[in-house]
C-alpha cells in the first residue's frame, strides 16, 4: 500500500497577526510512505529542495512526526522497518513559507491514513500544534485558506468554532507575490531574538492594525492592507538579521501591492497584489535584494483552499 500527501506552503503572521493569521499557497512538498516486506524498508527517496540536505535516516521531522502519531494512536505495527518514505520538496527551507510545517503536517496525515484515518482535520491539527509549538503555520497548511487560530485560556475556555479555535476568513483573489533570498533563517533562532515582554504602545499599535488587516479582508477593502500590514512586535527585531527588509516591503508598496511584511519567521517577504501588478511587484522586490548582492527565488501565488489532501495509490 502506498499514500501520498500533498500540503501547502503557507504564509504566517502577515505583519501584525503574530503566532494568529496564516494563510495557504499553491505551492507544494508531496510525502509518501509505503509499506514493505521488513527486509525491503527504512529507505528514504529525497527529491526537490530538501534532497541533498534532509536526513535519510530516523531523525527525518517527517518519520519523528509519523512516529509520534503512531503513538497517539496506539499503533505498534509500522516503524522504519516496514516502510519507505519519499519526500518531494518545493517549498524553500528555512525560508519562512511553513516547509517544516508541511513536513508535519504530512507526516500526520500519511500515520493516520495507514491506520484507518482515525483523525478528523481537527484532531490532527491538535498533534500538529503540540509538535510544532505554534499553529499559524500548521493550521492553514491543515485546512486551506486564510486563518485565524485563537489560542485557548485554559481557565476562560473560548467558545469552540467549526474546526476546534480557528476561524476562517474570505479568500481574496488577489496574487501573493514571495522573494525568498538565498540564505537561510531558521525559526528558533528568528524566535530567539524577539523581547521577552511588549511595550504597551507596542501592543495597541499591533491590535488596531491586526483589527484594520481583520477588516481588509471581510470588508474586502484592500486598500486597508498597506496600514493593516505594519507591525512593531516582531519584524523590528527580525529585520536585524534581514538585510534591507524595509527597503524591499517599501519597494513592493511603491510598485502598487496593497501591503507587505516578513513572511513567518523570514527570510523571505511577501506582498499582497492585484494580478496585473504582480511581475512588477516581484521585480521592484527582486531589484532592491540585488543591490544587496542577495540572490533570490521569487514566485507568484494564489491562495491554495482545500489544505492537505491525501492520495491512495
Amino acid at each position: 500500500m502506498k499514500i501520498c500527501v500533498k500540503v501547502p506552503a503557507t504564509t504566517a503572521n502577515l505583519g501584525p497577526g503574530f503566532d494568529v493569521f496564516g494563510a495557504a499557497l499553491n505551492l507544494y512538498n508531496e510525502f509518501c510512505a509505503e509499506t514493505v516486506d521488513g527486509a525491503k524498508g527504512g529507505i528514504f527517496t529525497l527529491k526537490g529542495e530538501g534532497r541533498k540536505s534532509l536526513p535519510k535516516n530516523e531523525k527525518n521531522l517527517v518519520w519523528q512526526a509519523m512516529k509520534e502519531t503512531f503513538k497517539v494512536l496506539g499503533e505498534t505495527k509500522y516503524s522504519l522497518k516496514n516502510l519507505n518514505i519519499g519526500i518531494n520538496t518545493a517549498i524553500p527551507l528555512s525560508g519562512g513559507l511553513g516547509s517544516s510545517a508541511s513536513a508535519i503536517v504530512g507526516a500526520i496525515s500519511l500515520a493516520n491514513a495507514l491506520c484507518g484515518d482515525k483523525l478528523n482535520k481537527s484532531k490532527i491539527a491538535e498533534l500538529a500544534i503540540k509538535i510544532e509549538g505554534h499553529p499559524d503555520n500548521v493550521v492553514p497548511a491543515i485546512f486551506g485558506g486564510l486563518c485565524i487560530c485563537v489560542k485557548n485560556d485554559e481557565k476562560n475556555s473560548l467558545p469552540k468554532y467549526s474546526h476546534g479555535e480557528i476561524l476562517h476568513l474570505p479568500i481574496p483573489k488577489f496574487k501573493i507575490v514571495l522573494c525568498v533570498p538565498s540564505f537561510e533563517l531558521r525559526t528558533k533562532r528568528s524566535r530567539q531574538i524577539l523581547p521577552k515582554n511588549v511595550d504597551l504602545d507596542d501592543a495597541v499599535f499591533n491590535s488596531s492594525r491586526v483589527a484594520v488587516l481583520t477588516a481588509a479582508f471581510c470588508f474586502g477593502d484592500y486598500s486597508l492592507l498597506e496600514k493593516g500590514m505594519q507591525d512593531k512586535i516582531h519584524q523590528p527585531y527580525r529585520g536585524k538579521m534581514i538585510p534591507a527588509m524595509d527597503e524591499v516591503i517599501r519597494a513592493a508598496l511603491n510598485a502598487g501591492a496593497y501591503g507587505s511584511y516578513l513572511s513567518g519567521s523570514g527570510p523571505a517577504i511577501a506582498a499582497f497584489c492585484e494580478n496585473k501588478k504582480a511581475d512588477e511587484v516581484r521585480k521592484a522586490m527582486i531589484k532592491v535584494w540585488k543591490k544587496e548582492s542577495v540572490s533570490v527565488k521569487s514566485f507568484i501565488l494564489d491562495f491554495d483552499k482545500k489544505g492537505a489532501a491525501v492520495i491512495r495509490q
